[in-house]
């Protein structure tokens, strides 16, 4: 084959050359005819709209005249205003039409070429085919004005691959974006291997198929979600514009350190499919993050403060493990995404399940004196043979006001996901303190609740009743305010100085050697096992009390020489400790509503004992007198003390008993009553017949308390079975009825417990925690299972669909080091 001509020199004014390029002249012999010289890289209009003239400017520099192979068909552009169009059309291509090309009958006007030639040059070769009328006329270099020209350019690719009749259909029906046509898309697409189309927004397939970096990710480098999601769409007002926004994109995605990761990845799947690598490098990083939440949750579940963990990751880090996530603030955030995953699966279980919840509260202050509210709920769950108690959270009060606590309590019931419909069908009980904000017959919490769910169960706490007796009790007898008032004077003289405290501790230890138990108020604000204790206090520390008041506080020491005193001290003792045995029954978990009705009349029975006879501190009177521990005080009977009136006292709590803890106010008759039915131990079985119609009246009324139905033949079966004494299985309703009744909680036992645990995380050196981390906290410490038995991976998993950081990220902030002084450091440098 013949060797091709070298290109001839464009001719410039006066047959100058302009110092364009060959390649540049082997394009523009086109324009020879016109005798106007056009340098591509630089043109400037001249003139209106009517009509346009083109002036040369020389290149500015030698950058003008570079020609690189990175830009695409995409950067040709016409230079068109005015009516006027362009001379030079390049068909298919650009403008995508399948008509002839017109003949302009305008002022010549030339295009833009490319600041990258070497596209241009591969894809298209445009070859000038002259009319009849362009051989007769002919202009030179100059600023005249030609004649009217017709110019047909004919495409012809220098390199191009047919596209398959596969790829021509997938091809055609795409939707493409509106500034592409078939054939550019066909062109990016094979280009950049990775582009997508899909609905006329593009996409990377790669970025789609690994989505995320995994190990490799770095400081500031993550995979663009809109490349991901198919997103990427054109910018501009114009189709150049959106065109060019088009290439601009997709040039600055394909050098992206995140893209080039992802081919990285790619090739690293060669012998593993994608899935298995993304499998395996995403075990990788769940394994790595699931020990820093077994760090977090072995804090938590310790009360320790989570700035330990950076202690803890140290270690950790010495020991091999290297986590990025070591600080406090992503502890924070751990523990804020696990209490939150824990409530959400465990209440979602209850809902599904349809339990019955009774709802206990309790209010109390924090350390850094805010007011707040903690919500408990006790349910019945098919799996648990005994009622389940849940706390929910603990909330800080804007105001203590029954409508801001009743505000808090539905708030955060319906956060958890329990709606005002589950309520209405499943709340049955409701139990609280007996303060007039919560139990007020008027405008209380309880009253509100009644309103919304009508027929629940309003239960105040037994401890807090049993107290009130006592309270009653005592304040209708003038002697025991005495035997108050003096016990509180003790309690006053070693608290209020430190110097008496040590001077009696110090007399102890030198001269019994015996352990005295602070002494504390007697018949405070507290249950009765703290007045309990304090009284024994005073029991066990008598015969140095009166030693220590002989030389300060004679007053005092006479009372306690009076024999009287000792008599009524001995039995506040034995009647605090029928009340202490009760009440720590009561707060047990395991006590229900039937077996604290048992326990409440066996204490009134042993009371009723003690006031026939004598109780066990009263019988270790006349030894303990004649002892040598209590041989040093001179015991009498002085008439000016006044002795507690014993048979009345007892009495006097009896009734009150019976008065706070028996019978029911709430109800018109008594709710124990219903509950009997299903406790065979309480029935008349004398009064029995089969069917016991007077059982099945009240087991309607059950039913309705209970808003579950019992079934009738279930309920004469179980009857039956008792009579005859068959030892043969409870029926189904039958069981299921006692654990409803059993999940009606008798205290807030537990809410007291739960403010006792705040109180242990929230301490004087952690008094900045707010209420919500705190919530978080005891969410953890309560509803979490033993380190041992816990499972992180889970909760890590769901970290990760949250678009959080695993540990094996590297787009952290570096720890800071703490600086070792040189002094500290020269010492171990000695030799």
């Amino acid at each position: 084959m013949a060797a091709r001509p070298p290109p001839a020199p464009c001719a410039g004014p006066g047959g100058r050359c302009c110092g364009c390029s060959g390649r540049e002249s082997d394009i523009l012999r086109q324009a020879r005819s016109s005798a106007v010289c056009v340098h591509p890289s630089s043109w400037r209009r001249l003139g209106n709209s009517q009509g346009q003239i083109i002036e040369s400017v020389p290149p500015a520099g030698p950058e003008a005249s570079e020609a690189t192979t990175d830009e695409n068909e995409d950067d040709i552009q016409f230079v068109s205003e005015g009516p006027s169009k362009s001379v030079l059309e390049y068909i298919d291509l650009v403008c995508g039409d399948n008509e002839e090309p017109s003949t302009c009958h305008s002022d010549i006007l030339f295009p833009k070429m490319p600041k990258r030639q070497g596209d241009f040059l591969r894809f298209l070769n445009v070859k000038k085919v002259k009319t009849d009328t362009e051989r007769n006329s002919k202009n030179h270099c100059g600023l005249s004005k030609s004649k009217e020209s017709n110019f047909k350019y004919v495409e012809q690719p220098i390199i191009e691959e047919n596209p398959s009749c596969s790829s021509k259909e997938e091809t055609d029906n795409l939707v493409l974006p509106d500034c592409w046509n078939e054939k550019q898309a066909f062109m990016f697409t094979e280009q950049y291997k990775w582009l997508e189309i899909k609905e006329g927004r593009l996409g990377c397939k790669d970025c789609s198929t690994v989505r995320h970096l995994g190990s490799k990710a770095e400081k500031h480098v993550h995979v663009s979600k809109e490349w991901i999601a198919y997103l990427v769409t054109p910018n501009g007002s114009n189709k150049t514009t959106r065109q060019a926004s088009l290439r601009k994109k997709i040039r600055e995605h394909d050098v992206s350190k995140a893209h080039g990761k992802i081919q990285d990845l790619l090739k690293e799947s060669v012998n593993d499919s994608i899935s298995d690598l993304v499998h395996k490098q995403n075990n990788k990083n769940v394994d790595a993050t699931v020990k820093v939440f077994n760090t977090v949750y072995s804090l938590v579940k310790h009360n320790r403060p989570l700035s330990d963990i950076e202690g803890a990751i140290e270690l950790q880090e010495k020991n091999g493990e290297v986590n990025c996530l070591n600080t406090r603030y992503s502890a924070t955030r751990i523990a804020e995404h696990i209490a939150k995953e824990m409530k959400m699966k465990i209440f979602k279980n209850i809902i599904e399940e349809n339990a019955k919840i009774c709802i206990i509260i309790d209010e109390a202050s924090t350390v850094s004196k805010k007011s707040t509210l903690v919500i408990y709920l006790q349910c019945t769950v098919q799996s648990a043979p005994a009622p389940v108690m849940l706390f929910v959270a603990l909330k800080e009060l804007v105001s203590t006001s029954a409508e801001c606590i009743f505000n808090t309590i539905l708030s955060s019931l319906n956060d958890c996901g329990f709606t005002n419909e589950y309520l209405k069908a499943n709340l049955i009980a409701f139990c609280s303190d007996g303060a007039n904000t919560i139990l007020g017959k008027k405008s209380g919490v309880a009253t509100k609740l009644l309103e919304n769910f009508p027929k629940i169960i309003i239960w105040n706490c037994l401890n807090y009743r049993l107290q009130l007796s006592l309270d009653d009790s005592i304040s209708e007898i003038k002697q025991v305010n005495h035997f108050k008032l003096f016990l509180d004077k003790i309690y006053s003289i070693y608290h209020q100085s430190n110097k008496n405290q040590n001077r009696l501790l110090e007399t102890v230890a030198k001269d019994l050697e015996i352990e005295i138990i602070k002494i504390g108020r007697v018949m405070g604000p507290r249950w009765a096992a703290c007045s309990l204790q304090a009284a024994t206090a005073v029991w066990h520390a008598y015969p140095v009390l009166y030693m220590h008041f002989s030389d300060s506080y004679s007053g005092l020491a006479k009372r306690l020489a009076n024999i009287h005193f000792l008599q009524d001290l001995a039995l506040m003792i034995d009647i605090l400790e029928e009340f202490s045995l009760l009440s720590t029954a009561l707060q047990s978990r395991s006590t229900n509503i039937q077996k604290a009705q048992k326990l409440i009349k066996r204490t009134i029975r042993a009371l009723e004992n003690l006031k026939i006879g004598t109780g066990k501190h009263e019988s270790q009177i006349e030894g303990l007198i004649k002892s040598d521990k209590f041989k040093d005080i001179p015991f009498n009977k002085n008439n000016k003390y006044n002795a507690l009136p014993r048979s009345m006292l007892i009495e006097n709590i009896i009734e009150h008993m019976h008065l706070r803890l028996v019978s029911d106010r709430n109800h018109d008759e008594s709710i124990f009553n219903y509950f009997d039915l299903l406790e065979p131990s309480t029935w008349p079985y004398e009064e029995i017949t089969s069917p016991w119609i007077a059982g099945e009246k009240k087991l309607f009324h059950l039913c309705e308390i209970l808003k579950y139905k019992i079934d009738l033949n279930d309920f004469r079966e179980f009857v039956n079975n008792n009579i005859k004494s068959n030892n043969v299985s409870i029926p189904t309703t039958i069981q299921k009825a006692k654990k409803i009744v059993n999940t009606i909680a008798i205290n807030n036992a537990e809410a007291e417990r739960g403010f006792n645990l705040m109180n242990i995380i929230c301490t004087r050196v952690r008094n900045s925690l707010t209420i919500n981390h705190i919530s978080d906290l005891m969410t953890i410490n309560l509803l979490g299972k033993e380190l041992a038995d816990w499972d992180a991976t889970p909760f890590v998993k769901s970290w990760s669909n949250c678009n959080h950081r695993l540990a094996t990220d590297t787009r952290v902030r570096q720890k800071s080091t703490k600086a070792f002084f040189g002094n500290q450091l020269a010492i171990w440098n000695l030799q």
